[in-house]
């Protein structure tokens, strides 16, 4: 068959997701094509791809961009099958309902995908495969059970780099996404994960990881096809202990690899000796999430379970070894006002975070918090009319235009603020009043964009490329930035 993946931007994230499936349906013999939605070619991709399946992966906000899309594929010729996974159909199964979908993938994809690929290919129901949702099962309420995790990940294919490498930006970018482990043990009560590992209840363990040798062989394969000079590590937590994954990895990866690298951690988890032996394998900068800087907020509201003190000795210990930080801190949580925003700023500004983010709260589906917000009709539940982006103006209405406007202000300038101290006062006292919101966008971006190449992902540019690079990912920010166009740009433009 020929399946054509529908993505509505690339950043300067590998869609690793997308690549793991392409690779997995060329290892059956299928090919594959990738339509970039804010290229505004879908149109003239169908015609020249002429594609049997057409496969979407959605997150909520950016969902109603696929099913947009999908209403306009179905027009274009109603053959084509189409299916989406990703967390909004895992939560929002009833999708397949009301949009013309042919199936939806629940959870994990990676075994239910080559038997919805065989099923087609042989022209046979895939009303009974295990995590794919269809009208007949959903509507007769005898939807398949969900299959037990993964758990082992070293059978897996390497991604399908090439299917963006060789028609994206991507390729020409010299810093490669890559994942170990998959799961989080965790509750924050913003993040999906708790939901996720409630879905998957009985069905196996939380998590799981490759091990060290499949990790470097996968690495290698990457330096030998493309040229990197950095990788990040997106696991949600790429060390829980000090064991002897950890010394295999920072032995190997040090004489095999030998390139910089980013990953993520928790606080409570970093000791000296772990980050002895990261900086040994390359570590060149860490992210270590503070959330709030408020203990009520952070512990009881967040679930975060850690104290201030677990905080700045995590961030003290990352600066005596000389390893640059980055720290995700949330405003307008529900129940919170400007005060504990300051406070949380203050908490960046004691642990001396290199470069900080500052997003607005966003309320994603099934969300422990999200559902408090709409409990206390703080949010009316409508997940449809949210922005792709959590960097956006906050969408609860328990705040004031006055409040969202300093929200949005003091999100961007704490950035700023972290690269310098010295400005604390001016920006909270006046700054955050007034209404400049795109002057201290540019200037936010400027300040990123210096700390991101010099210090938090350090890689070397030709001047064409420095040149491009600035315009695409300016592009990008301001769209996280700014009010969301409506929902079918992408298509409306093909």
């Amino acid at each position: 068959m020929k399946i054509l993946f529908i993505i509505k931007d690339v950043e300067y994230i590998d869609p690793m997701g997308i690549m793991l499936l392409s690779a997995i349906a060329k290892k059956k013999g299928h090919t594959t094509d990738v339509c970039v939605l804010s290229g505004g070619t879908m149109m003239d991709k169908l015609k020249s791809v002429q594609p049997d399946l057409a496969a979407f992966s959605a997150k909520t906000g950016e969902h109603k961009y696929y099913i947009a899309a999908n209403n306009a594929i179905k027009q274009f010729d109603s053959s084509i099958v189409t299916i989406m996974g990703g967390p909004h159909a895992t939560f929002f199964p009833e999708l397949i309902e009301k949009h013309p979908f042919d199936a939806l993938c629940l959870g994990e994809g990676d075994d239910a995908w080559p038997e919805f690929l065989d099923a087609l290919s042989k022209k046979t129901s895939i009303d009974n495969i295990p995590n794919i949702v269809t009208k007949n099962n959903f509507r007769k309420g005898t939807q398949p059970e969900v299959r037990q995790k993964r758990t082992s990940l070293d059978d897996l294919p390497f991604l399908d780099r090439a299917l963006f490498y060789d028609t994206t930006r991507l390729g020409r970018f010299p810093m490669r996404s890559f994942m170990v482990s998959r799961g989080c043990p965790y509750k924050c009560t913003y993040c999906f994960n708790h939901k996720y590992n409630l879905f998957y209840k009985g069905k196996g363990a939380l998590g799981a990881r490759m091990s060290v040798d499949r990790v470097i062989a996968e690495l290698k394969d990457l330096k030998k096809n493309w040229p990197t000079q950095f990788i990040k590590f997106y696991d949600d937590i790429f060390i829980f202990k000090d064991d002897e994954w950890l010394n295999e990895f920072s032995e190997k990866y040090a004489k095999e690899i030998r390139l910089p690298f980013h990953c993520l951690m928790r606080a409570n988890l970093l000791t000296e000796s772990i980050l002895l032996k990261l900086k040994k394998a390359g570590l060149a900068s860490m992210s270590l999430s503070i959330e709030s800087g408020n203990d009520h907020v952070r512990n009881d509201v967040l679930k975060r379970n850690m104290t201030k003190e677990t905080m700045t000795t995590a961030f003290d210990l990352c600066a005596a070894h000389g390893i640059p930080t980055f720290s995700n801190t949330i405003f307008a949580i529900p129940g919170t006002s400007l005060k504990e925003d300051i406070e949380s700023l203050d908490l960046n500004l004691r642990c001396k975070v290199t470069l900080g983010e500052f997003p607005i709260f966003f309320p994603y589906p099934e969300t422990e918090l999200t559902m408090y917000a709409i409990k206390t009709g703080s949010f009316d539940g409508n997940f449809d009319k949210l922005h792709m982006s959590y960097q956006s103006t906050s969408p609860l209405n328990c705040f004031t235009d006055k409040e969202k406007l300093r929200q949005v202000n003091l999100s961007l300038l704490s950035t700023i603020c972290l690269w310098k101290p010295s400005l604390r006062n001016l920006i909270i006292n006046h700054l955050i009043k007034l209404p400049f919101t795109r002057a201290y966008f540019l200037l936010y971006y400027v300040v990123k964009a210096y700390l991101v190449k010099t210090r938090i992902y350090p890689m070397k540019f030709s001047i064409p490329d420095t040149i491009r690079g600035i315009y695409e990912s300016f592009v990008l920010e301001r769209f996280k930035h700014t009010e969301e166009a409506v929902a079918t740009e992408g298509v409306k433009k093909a």
